[in-house]
């Protein structure tokens, strides 16, 4: 049986932390598929359709990782696929109090779904899309985290 995992989040953008999980976790599993979100609690900087441009850039050398964009609850997606796996990454102990809850919320609303947390590399702990939009609100260069 084919194991296929969900990567979701909003990912504006799609930072080389968010690259490093996609890697580890096409590593486990035999599919990966990076789910741009539109997320209602957030107002994003990019498109979704950007959005999903800048991860199929990062992700070309991947071919078992794909990209597609929903609009609506994961489980919803999850359901709909078939797809029992989330992956989500963890960069702190306040990540990880905000993603069990979410894992739990997500097994209560869809029975058998599992979350695979993966703990981010030490280098990548202070990469976040909110810095990159704020360094891109000054001009600043921020490349070397995308």
């Amino acid at each position: 049986m084919e194991r296929i995992a969900v990567f979701a989040g909003s990912f504006d953008p799609f930072t080389i932390g968010h690259k490093d999980i996609a890697e580890r976790a096409c590593a486990i599993f035999d599919k990966l598929i990076i789910l741009i979100a539109n997320n209602v609690n957030k107002k994003t900087h990019f498109s979704a359709e950007k959005r999903a441009e800048l991860a199929r850039d990062a992700m070309a050398d991947f071919p078992q990782a794909s990209i597609e964009i929903w609009d609506g609850l994961t489980v919803d997606y999850l359901q709909k696929n078939n797809i029992k796996f989330l992956v989500r990454g963890l960069r702190n102990g306040l990540d990880l109090e905000q993603e069990q809850a979410i894992a739990w919320n997500n097994a209560k609303l869809l029975p058998g779904t599992e979350t695979v947390f993966l703990s981010s590399k030490p280098e990548h702990l202070a990469v976040s899309s909110s810095l990159v939009r704020e360094l891109l609100a000054f001009g600043k260069d921020y490349t070397t985290l995308c």
